[in-house]
C-alpha cells in the first residue's frame, strides 16, 4: 500500500514538532547562569558546547532531508511502513540528542548553586592540575559535579557516550559527603588517575606482565586475572552500573 495523504500529513507534523523542539535547545553559555568563579574552564565550555552543537547540526539535516523526501515524488512509491520506519529511526537520534544534552545539564546546573558552585570551580582547578603532565600527553578538559554514591567516579575523555560519540571532556563524580572532611582530595586525585592511565595505556602495558608472572614460579601468588585486569579488578569484580560507565573508588 502507497504512503496515503493522512499519513503523510501526521509524519510531517510530527517531523516538523521535532525540529521546532530542538531549536529551543540552546548552548549551555546562553541559559546558566553561574558566579564567575563557579564556571567552567573556558576548554571545558567549548569542548561541551562544539560536541553538542555538532550533534544537533546533524541531527537537524537529518530532519529537513525527510522533510523534503516526504514532499518529493519519490515517497508516493514507499509504504507507510517504511516511512515509518525512517521516522522512528530520526525519533531515536533525537532522544540521544538530548540524553547527551542532559547528561551535560546535570553537571552544569550545578554551577548555579549558591557555594555549591564555586566549590565546583575550586575542584576543576584540582583535578586539571592533577591530570597536567607536559610531554607525555595532550590532557583532556575536566569538570566535576556532586551526588550521592558510595564513592567517586570518573566518565573518562574519548570514551563512548550512550547513543554514540566520543565524550569530550573527563567527568568527575564527587559523593556529596566527601566535600566535608580530609577525603575528597584523595578521591578526586584518585578518579583523575584513572584518566591519566587510560592516556598512557597503562593497564594494556601491564596485561603481558601479568600474564607472564602467572606462567613463572610466582603463578601461585598471582591471581588468574591477567586477561580482565584493570587498576582495581582483582580486589572488585562486579562491574559498574550500567546506567553510568563510570569507574567507582
Amino acid at each position: 500500500m502507497a504512503l496515503d495523504s493522512h499519513t503523510r500529513a501526521m509524519l510531517l507534523h510530527e517531523t516538523r514538532s521535532l525540529a521546532v523542539r530542538l531549536a529551543m535547545v540552546k548552548p549551555f553559555a546562553l541559559q546558566e547562569t553561574m558566579l564567575p568563579a563557579a564556571a567552567l574552564l573556558p576548554m571545558a565550555q567549548s569542548a561541551i558546547d562544539r560536541f553538542l552543537v555538532i550533534g544537533r547540526r546533524q541531527l537537524r539535516h537529518l530532519l529537513h532531508d525527510f522533510l523534503r523526501w516526504l514532499q518529493q515524488s519519490a515517497s508516493d512509491r514507499a509504504t507507510p511502513e517504511e516511512a515509518q520506519r525512517r521516522f522512528t529511526m530520526l525519533r531515536l537520534r533525537f532522544n540521544v540528542v538530548l540524553t547527551q544534552f542532559d547528561l551535560f545539564s546535570d553537571v552544569i546546573t550545578q554551577r548555579s548553586e549558591n557555594a555549591t558552585g564555586v566549590w565546583l570551580g575550586g575542584l576543576d582547578v584540582v583535578s586539571a592540575d592533577a591530570l597536567e603532565l607536559p610531554g607525555y600527553y595532550q590532557a583532556p578538559p575536566i569538570i566535576c559535579y556532586l551526588d550521592r554514591d558510595i564513592g567517586a567516579a570518573i566518565r573518562r575523555a574519548r570514551t563512548r557516550l550512550p547513543g554514540g560519540g566520543e565524550n569530550p571532556v573527563a567527568i568527575v563524580r564527587v559523593p556529596r559527603e566527601r566535600m566535608v572532611g580530609a577525603g575528597v582530595a584523595s578521591s578526586l586525585v584518585h578518579e583523575v588517575g584513572h584518566q591519566a592511565a587510560a592516556l598512557l595505556d597503562l593497564v594494556n602495558s601491564l596485561r603481558p606482565v601479568l600474564k607472564a608472572l602467572q606462567r613463572g614460579s610466582a603463578a601461585s601468588r598471582i591471581p588468574a586475572c591477567g586477561t580482565w585486569w584493570t587498576p582495581r579488578a582483582c580486589s572488585r569484580k562486579r562491574a559498574p552500573s550500567s546506567k553510568r560507565r563510570h569507574t567507582i573508588s
